[in-house]
């Protein structure tokens, strides 16, 4: 398949394979078995697709709308008024009318977005505004309750993906409690965004280009707009149908440093052809910035060496964003120290905070 193909297929979803459905009810239920059973449909799901419907997860839908609504009541202020937010390099809010775009195949992605990263207090050992990954959240100053309402939510999800952490561990045949250290304190970013209708399709033109999180997993709220996909197994791409009370959850790049390149980095994007505004919230859950991150052993046999060296999730964090040559299309290694897994990474203009969906 060449360059151009690809990149129709990219912008001209026609994949009928099913991105599959895993209902956690009988697991948060606490099921005797369930997770094992869960650990082991979870494990084909991200050998092959890398995609999955999150159902039975727990989370009412009154806190999925009130998000929502918080984030329609931002991207929804004047552009004078949004735009007295300061603009950090991952923290912070920026408005579709001010994207650039170093990559000179690219055009600015169309998207509005606010990062929202943990909330810490002044003083906290975890803050330094100096470094990217450690810098405060920018708060929009003229919505009242929307802190709250933001935090009330990320705190909502956090404990959707701590209760997840023994499902991956039973995925790779391991002790439910083996992620709880390294996630003890995880890196979070919860990204409230906001795609217009888009007129103009093909010419590389997206809400947000083809790209791999860089997390260990995702969890998005699509809402009820369409404009997802992600490519399928064939690769040929498929929109992602929004089915109510679903999340759709992704594995990212450092779930393949864990998983010695056995679990999937998928691509995806998002064009929004819908004659109505999209918005979306993914909720990215990495490990903790000092967290090291290296090849768990049942990954690891005499005929499957460990591909990657372990590594401090901020320095693979910081590889991924501030890379040299890492533009458009392009494909780079896994990371530094990286043998042969090839990941695609996204444009420099979808790195301004983080991915999106």
């Amino acid at each position: 398949m060449d360059g151009a193909e690809e990149i129709y297929l990219m912008e001209h979803p026609d994949s009928t394979e099913e991105i599959p459905v895993l209902d956690i009810a009988p697991y948060i239920a606490g099921e005797p078995g369930s997770r094992e059973l869960l650990g082991t449909r979870l494990r084909e799901i991200s050998e092959t697709v890398g995609f999955f419907y999150l159902i039975g997860h727990g989370v009412p839908q009154g806190a999925i709308d009130q998000a929502f609504a918080q984030s329609r009541r931002l991207h929804e202020s004047p552009l004078e008024v949004r735009r007295t937010m300061p603009k950090f390099d991952r923290t912070g809010y920026q408005g579709v009318e001010d994207r650039q775009t170093l990559a000179a195949t690219q055009k600015p992605s169309l998207n509005s977005t606010i990062n929202i990263v943990q909330e810490r207090s002044p003083g906290h050992p975890k803050l330094d505004p100096s470094k990217p990954f450690r810098r405060p959240n920018v708060w929009p100053h003229w919505l009242d309750g929307f802190k709250e309402g933001a935090l009330e939510y990320q705190g909502i999800l956090h404990g959707l993906a701590k209760k997840m952490l023994p499902l991956w561990a039973a995925a790779l045949e391991l002790p439910a409690d083996y992620f709880d250290a390294a996630f003890a304190d995880p890196h979070i970013i919860m990204s409230m965004v906001y795609y217009p209708p888009q007129k103009e399709i093909g010419n590389r033109r997206y809400g947000i280009p083809p790209h791999t999180d860089n997390c260990f997993m995702t969890i998005l709220a699509q809402g009820n707009v369409p404009g997802l996909a992600v490519q399928m197994p064939s690769g040929h791409w498929r929109i992602a149908d929004v089915i109510p009370g679903t999340f759709v959850v992704n594995s990212g790049n450092t779930m393949v440093r864990f998983t010695n390149g056995r679990f999937k980095s998928t691509r995806h994007r998002v064009i929004n052809t819908n004659e109505v505004d999209r918005y979306s919230i993914p909720f990215f859950v990495a490990p903790d910035l000092d967290a090291m991150v290296e090849c768990v052993p049942t990954c690891v046999t005499p005929d499957r060496p460990a591909e990657y060296p372990p590594i401090r999730y901020e320095d693979f964090y910081y590889w991924y964003q501030y890379s040299e040559g890492v533009r458009g299309f392009e494909k780079k290694s896994a990371g530094p120290g990286s043998k042969s897994e090839e990941l695609w990474l996204a444009p420099e203009d979808t790195k301004a905070g983080s991915s999106a969906s």
